[in-house]
């Protein structure tokens, strides 16, 4: 079943709309995501870029990641809202930040990522399947 789903940035500067059929969902938590979201860990939805429809402009800060490939994160010039991702080792594919998700209905992650890097006292799904690195 096709899940169609909108967001945007907390100034509403930059919006964007998906359709995917379910979009990957991920709590990582390496240390790139948890000082970039400012937050325990990064709930991110890996969609195929084009699926992806975004008005505006964000800005974009490129840096090497914790896995050796290159990260490009995207946000809001405005507001500073951080929206989406892009990661070299993923060609043709976009991180979609859940914070930024109208409907939290959506918001459904599939596992955790990067255990390794996690802070000690951030509470885990037990429930989810756990990997101390990306699988796969």
């Amino acid at each position: 079943m096709m899940t169609k789903f909108t967001g945007g940035c907390l100034c509403g500067t930059v919006t964007y709309s998906c359709e995917i059929d379910p979009p990957l969902m991920m709590n990582c938590h390496c240390s790139d995501c948890r000082k970039a979201m400012g937050s325990v860990h990064a709930t991110t939805m890996f969609v195929p870029e084009d699926s992806v429809t975004i008005k505006g402009y964000p800005r974009t800060y490129d840096h090497g990641a914790d896995s050796g490939s290159n990260m490009t994160k995207m946000f809001c010039e405005n507001c500073g809202s951080q929206l989406f991702s892009k990661n070299t080792s993923r060609p043709g594919g976009i991180g979609i930040r859940a914070g930024s998700v109208d409907d939290p209905s959506v918001i459904k992650p599939m596992m955790n990522i990067f255990l390794s890097s996690a802070l000690p006292t951030t509470p885990l799904d037990p429930n989810l399947p756990q990997h101390q690195k990306m699988p796969g």
